[in-house]
């Protein structure tokens, strides 16, 4: 067996010191990228490998300083209002998760408001620069199909959800797709054959369309009698919502609208014995419903760990191929749907 290759070695062959070869295969922001492309280079081709044993004591040193200093994780929210998710239970579960992951680590979760009255992508960069804030997670944005002008070569960040379109970030949220499937799966298991779900354009765009392509999948192979066209609805109207009742027949709904069970018993409908409603999002309503838990502290755990991860490998900037990583949501039964035997 070969022995290991030596940062020495690869000092030697690059014409660096031993320092400047450490510091490139960390990714250190102060190596110059062309320096740090030749040194990498060059230990490839002499065939190096880190020793992970030493990585892990690298980390748990910084991790030691870190947790003596606590370093902050930006929180990053761009809501026009400061405050404006403080009732909404999936944004608490988000940043509550992310908070005490991070405190787990020997980090800290500070909220920055980057619609604060003059406050710009720019002046927030310098600021958290000024600070030694080198971690970011940007919390969902208002509206979907959205960006942020950020400094990004400084920080390791990661966005949360899938609101943030650009610039390309390694990201974490719901597999909502998966999520809509199993909900389908739930109910197509219990006798429903006509399915049909009711989302709100704004959301569905927020959501990567994800609900909307499970219910085209699912018409694909199922017979087009039990066909049920979705209800996308700019704003929420009872008379709408009723209107597509009586037309399309759906013995199944498949909504994030917390209210919808509401709008069916003030008309007269019985849930679940005239229409069974599972709800593509439960944190938004009390216990009791049937639908889907979306994990929403899960998902902001993971954005912590996400962001950490980069920290620890020096990797900031955006990133050439970015990742997404889903978390997969939990059926919940409850008295909205119930069973049924097909035909019924």
């Amino acid at each position: 067996m070969r022995p290991p290759v030596t940062m020495q070695q690869i000092a030697d062959k690059a014409g660096f010191s031993r320092m400047t070869v450490s510091r490139a295969l960390r990714h250190a922001p102060q190596i110059a990228e062309a320096t740090r492309r030749k040194i990498q280079s060059v230990a490839a081709s002499l065939g190096y490998r880190p020793d992970p044993l030493i990585q892990r004591l690298t980390s748990h040193l910084a991790d030691t300083r870190r947790r003596n200093e606590g370093q902050v994780i930006a929180w990053i929210n761009a809501y026009p209002d400061h405050k404006p998710w403080a009732g909404e239970i999936p944004f608490i579960s988000m940043y509550r998760g992310a908070a005490a992951r991070a405190q787990e680590l020997g980090f800290q979760l500070e909220e920055f408001w980057l619609k604060e009255p003059g406050m710009t992508g720019k002046k927030l960069s310098r600021i958290l620069y000024q600070r030694g804030i080198e971690c970011l997670i940007l919390a969902p944005l208002p509206k979907g199909a959205g960006h942020l002008t950020m400094d990004w070569n400084n920080f390791s960040s990661v966005a949360v959800g899938y609101t943030m379109v650009f610039p390309r970030l390694h990201r974490v949220g719901s597999h909502h797709l998966h999520a809509t499937r199993e909900v389908i799966r739930q109910l197509y298991r219990r006798g429903y054959r006509r399915i049909g779900l009711c989302i709100a354009k704004d959301s569905n765009l927020r959501l990567d369309h994800g609900s909307l392509e499970a219910i085209a999948y699912h018409q694909l192979r199922t017979p087009k009698k039990n066909w049920v066209k979705p209800l996308i609805q700019t704003e929420f109207s009872d008379e709408r919502v009723l209107r597509w009742l009586k037309k399309e027949r759906p013995d199944g709904i498949i909504s994030h609208y917390q209210w919808f069970e509401e709008v069916l018993t003030r008309a007269g409908y019985r849930v679940p014995e005239d229409v069974a409603v599972a709800l593509s999002d439960l944190e938004y309503v009390e216990a009791g419903n049937a639908g889907i838990n979306e994990r929403y502290n899960i998902i902001g755990q993971t954005a912590t760990d996400l962001v950490i991860g980069q920290h620890y490998r020096n990797e900031k900037g955006v990133p050439s191929t970015a990742h997404t990583l889903m978390i997969e949501g939990r059926w919940v039964e409850g008295r909205t749907v119930s069973r049924k035997s097909p035909g019924d």
